[in-house]
């Protein structure tokens, strides 16, 4: 009789195994949205140098909205909607990424402040380069944090 329980908890375990495996294959994000998403966020980043406020918020909310059409998308294509993270180290990164982010948006306010605006470019790049790899990096790793069921 324990042999039997045994033999059914553990085909139980791999069963759950198995379909943490493939909710994180499901979960990954399709290729073409990092990028997408790097020149969203380079876009906002780059905003401030544009003289007229009409013109920025116009691109801050185009941006936007092509970041919340990203999201319908990835919903769309996978059947899933992420709001939460599953673990602590793609928590992290998120962190990281929004700080970035937002330490390149206010670098950029400052440069084009001091009327240095070429440097927009490289704080621009620098938002573009933690959305598109970083994106990946997160990937990556919420689909790790996934499997290990965190």
């Amino acid at each position: 009789m324990a042999r039997e329980d045994s033999t059914g908890a553990q085909a139980s375990l791999n069963a759950i195994a198995a379909d943490r495996r493939q909710l994180a294959v499901r979960a990954k994000a399709p290729g073409w949205m990092y990028p997408i998403l790097g020149l969203s966020t380079a876009g906002i980043v780059a905003s401030p140098v544009i003289a007229d406020p009409v013109w920025m918020l116009i691109l801050i909310a185009g941006a936007c909205a092509v970041v919340v059409a990203l999201e319908y998308a990835y919903k769309k294509q996978t059947g899933l909607s992420t709001n939460r993270v599953p673990g602590p180290r793609s928590l992290l990164i998120l962190i990281g990424m929004g700080a970035v982010v937002l330490a390149m948006l206010s670098a950029s306010s400052l440069v084009t402040t001091i009327d240095q605006p070429a440097w927009v470019i490289a704080t621009a790049a620098i938002g573009f380069l933690t959305m598109f790899p970083g994106g990946l990096l997160y990937d990556r790793i919420y689909a790790a944090e996934l499997q290990r069921g965190l």
